[in-house]
């Protein structure tokens, strides 16, 4: 068994990110939080984290662990940050409970004596204790346009209808104009579902900061407009030969009478497509999320597995019994 490892704060060792890059172009299921420009910024911004690359009986695999405070993280409620190299796969998840398990396992051994929260797309084996932590729904567009459309609920469609009706068009972000437009949706949205929001800032945040973040070249931005006005949004994380990554959304109280947000939709899974993507992953099962993508979507559970020194394996199963 190989198991080699990157601490994100230092400089990896000669060789260490080119193999991982291939991997990664080896993993249809990868995602952008894997990228190593992604986790290199991320380090510099304060939060580090471990890449580790796995060979062992033929099968190679790598993970990410973002530092906490409470000990170490991979993935979200609703992404993973773990992959096995097999451009064969197909399937929704890209990982089986095994491999989830033979990767935890593996990861423990980066960071011997700290707790592990592992969120995988398969329920945890006997000797992690879990939980159902979320879901999200996988999107599969390699598809042609009218088949994208006849998968979606009758509802959806009609509002694609709609918002054309209306005189939308959907393009990519470009420039401070739409990335600024942008952040002001974003804000209308959180203020209308009751979310505090901080004040959008009047002049330059940094780079990749604010509204900037649409710079970095992992993140791909579609904005719906009518009458020359942004009236919608929907962003992504992207990931060359792997999976694309729902980020964000927001509409204005237009657009979501309009159906915007719906076309929007439509116009992300065909351009998604046409730049080789499989799946997106929609970041979370809302209804809304559930009916777009209607029979071409499938629900993935996601749970998290709890690992870590011995002496804390009451503490473990307690908090998966809480759960």
């Amino acid at each position: 068994m190989s198991l080699r490892c990157w601490t994100t704060t230092r400089e990896p060792e000669p060789g260490f990110v080119e193999a991982w890059s291939v991997r990664l172009a080896r993993a249809p299921h990868a995602n952008f939080s894997l990228d190593p420009r992604y986790l290199r910024w991320e380090a510099e911004q304060g939060r580090g984290a471990i890449a580790g690359l796995v060979d062992e009986g033929g099968t190679g695999g790598a993970f990410v662990l973002r530092e906490t405070a409470r000990g170490f993280v991979s993935g979200w409620p609703w992404r993973w940050q773990a992959v096995v190299e097999d451009p064969s796969r197909s399937g929704p998840s890209g990982l089986s409970a095994d491999e989830c398990a033979w990767l935890l396992d593996r990861a423990r051994r980066a960071v011997p004596g700290r707790d592990v929260r592992w969120y995988a797309p398969s329920p945890p084996v006997r000797w992690a204790p879990g939980f159902l932590a979320g879901s999200t729904v996988l999107y599969a567009v390699a598809r042609e346009d009218d088949e994208l459309v006849a998968g979606m609920n009758s509802t959806k469609r009609r509002m694609i209808r709609r918002a054309q009706k209306a005189g939308y068009t959907v393009r990519e972000a470009h420039g401070e104009p739409d990335y600024r437009a942008f952040s002001a949706l974003q804000h209308e949205t959180k203020r209308r579902h009751g979310l505090e929001v901080t004040a959008v800032p009047e002049g330059d945040p940094g780079e990749g900061r604010h509204w900037r973040e649409w710079e970095l070249p992992w993140m791909w931005l579609l904005v719906a407009e009518c009458e020359g006005r942004v009236e919608c949004g929907l962003g992504d994380g992207l990931c060359d030969g792997g999976q694309l990554e729902a980020r964000a959304g927001a509409s204005s109280n237009r657009a979501r009478q309009e159906g915007a947000f719906a076309l929007l939709s439509y116009e992300e899974a065909r351009r998604a497509r046409d730049r080789g993507y499989r799946w997106i992953n929609l970041g979370g099962a809302s209804q809304f999320k559930v009916e777009f993508a209607g029979t071409l979507g499938s629900r993935v559970a996601v749970h998290s597995w709890l690992a870590g020194p011995a002496r804390r394996v009451l503490d473990r199963h307690g908090e998966a019994t809480w759960h």
